[in-house]
């Protein structure tokens, strides 16, 4: 099983996938990785996907240390953290939308009637919201009340509601889509001087994207186009 190597492939570092040169009593060398061990027993597989059983006690010292200290579970975790959110999210069909951070909070550019805009993200918010100012500098046709707001950071208000035909965030375009129209410069005002944002994306929308937050690269990971 154990073939002989050269001396520049017996010293090449481990990956991150758990690829190693594994060498037994006689000198002979194998890169492999381990799959499983059991009493006495070693499982190594190379990367052309064969598997050896190799009894533990023909392999050096070396090796036969970092299987006694070989954990599946361990393995499994350092397998996750290594994998790039990027790439695992492009592959099932996400495109990534950077997310801008103020006063920590993050915002999100949605462009709405040819505007790029300025949206508050909000996970706790049941509806987004655009704000009533804006939707009328943008001539959005607006349906008056729709209801009677309160509690959301401001003094209470009467809620509008208007249907957008198309808005487009980063290189996603979503059809049909129904936003609560309400006077917000209380909340932004709450925000600082410095704050400034047109609307709030709420879960309603975030669930129609099939968003996935990543905070700590600062990107939203979106689905659902159409």
């Amino acid at each position: 099983m154990l073939g002989t190597a050269s001396a520049a492939e017996a010293q090449q570092p481990g990956e991150k996938t758990g690829y190693r040169t594994f060498t037994n009593k006689a000198g002979k060398t194998i890169r492999a990785k381990i799959i499983d061990k059991k009493s006495g027993t070693v499982h190594l597989r190379m990367s052309n996907g064969i598997t050896y059983r190799v009894a533990t006690d023909t392999l050096s010292q070396q090796d036969q240390e970092l299987i006694d200290s070989w954990n599946p579970a361990e393995q499994q975790k350092a397998r996750l953290q290594a994998v790039d959110l990027k790439e695992l999210f492009s592959a099932r069909g996400f495109k990534g939308v950077p997310l801008k951070v103020q006063h920590n909070q993050s915002l999100l550019e949605i462009t709405i009637a040819g505007q790029q805009l300025s949206f508050l993200l909000d996970t706790g918010a049941q509806s987004s919201v655009i704000d009533r100012a804006r939707a009328r500098a943008l001539k959005l046709g607006i349906q008056e009340n729709a209801g009677f707001a309160g509690g959301i950071g401001g003094p209470a208000g009467p809620i509008g509601v208007t249907f957008l035909p198309l808005i487009t965030v980063g290189s996603i375009k979503k059809k049909d889509v129904t936003f609560a129209v309400f006077d917000l410069s209380g909340i932004v005002a709450g925000h600082g001087k410095s704050a400034k944002f047109d609307g709030i994306i709420g879960l309603d929308l975030l669930e129609d994207l099939e968003a996935v937050i990543d905070y700590k690269a600062r990107v939203l990971y979106l689905r659902g186009e159409g």
